[in-house]
């Protein structure tokens, strides 16, 4: 079964919100890769050179970028910002 949750990832530095239906079955840096394919701003000078990291909006939890999505605290409403 294919399980999704419902997050809203905010990219300060493009001063833009994103809201995405995200398998809980892939790592956090397959979400990013999937972010940078899809959103052209984040494919071009701004994260070219290096990988964005992912924070927890709410606590400032900075995640592992090899850590499953559902084995973090990341559920359905959870708001997070692409640095």
């Amino acid at each position: 079964m294919d399980f999704r949750v419902y997050v809203v990832i905010e990219a300060p530095i493009l001063d833009k919100k994103y809201e995405l239906l995200v398998p809980i079955d892939r790592r956090i840096h397959e979400l990013i890769a999937v972010l940078k394919k899809g959103i052209p701003e984040l494919s071009q000078k701004y994260y070219s050179n290096r990988s964005p990291q992912i924070y927890n909006k709410t606590s400032g939890e900075i995640y592992d970028m090899n850590q499953i999505i559902k084995d973090s605290n990341i559920k359905t409403g959870t708001r997070l910002i692409l640095i």
